[in-house]
């Protein structure tokens, strides 16, 4: 009898270690799947605090606008720069429209166009966050966020995009900029 008690004992024990381990393993493949897509870096790809690698100013300070600083006390920013008669536009302004039913309580988002009085707004952000610092292009999508840097300082982190991104693109980066906006917003100072 005894040795009964003790082979479902011991039967019992392995089941729940089993049983433990696997929720331990599916709990840290959620983690990863909630993590951020996108890293801080200067490829194509990455968040950046300074400009890019196929920027002319690569590796070079951004200065930031004080609207953008202010906006981004509250949440992370979402910016394109576009206009009325660019078809590219015609197919990145519904994308970013959608994202913005699925984000927007948590992305604040700037459509600036680039024609008549928002001129200047279009080219003075164009001028800060194109990609490339060369000739500029709409559409031009820009996501800031807060990001913690190399030496672990929370700074301004920016992605931009010329032409049309996909829409799982623009879901990735918005997802990216609100997760690293929650993480690093209190430790954040001006």
């Amino acid at each position: 009898m005894l040795d009964r008690f003790t082979n479902f004992l011991t039967l019992s024990i392995a089941t729940l270690l089993a049983i433990s381990l696997f929720c331990a393993v599916a709990l840290a493949e959620d983690e990863d799947d909630n993590g951020p897509e996108h890293s801080l870096g200067s490829d194509d790809s990455d968040w950046w605090t300074t400009y890019p690698d196929k920027n002319v100013d690569s590796g070079s300070a951004v200065t930031h606008p004080d609207w953008v600083l202010e906006a981004l006390e509250d949440r992370p920013l979402l910016i394109l720069i576009h206009q009325n008669n660019c078809l590219p536009c015609m197919t990145q302004v519904p994308r970013l429209n959608d994202a913005m039913q699925t984000h927007n309580d948590d992305i604040l988002f700037y459509s600036i166009l680039a024609e008549g009085d928002g001129i200047l707004k279009a080219l003075e952000v164009l001028d800060i966050y194109s990609p490339t610092g060369k000739k500029q292009y709409v559409p031009t999508t820009i996501f800031l966020t807060l990001i913690e840097n190399e030496d672990g300082e929370v700074e301004v982190g920016w992605h931009s995009e010329i032409d049309i991104m996909s829409t799982d693109d623009i879901n990735s980066y918005a997802e990216d900029s609100i997760y690293y906006h929650q993480q690093n917003a209190a430790d954040w100072e001006q």
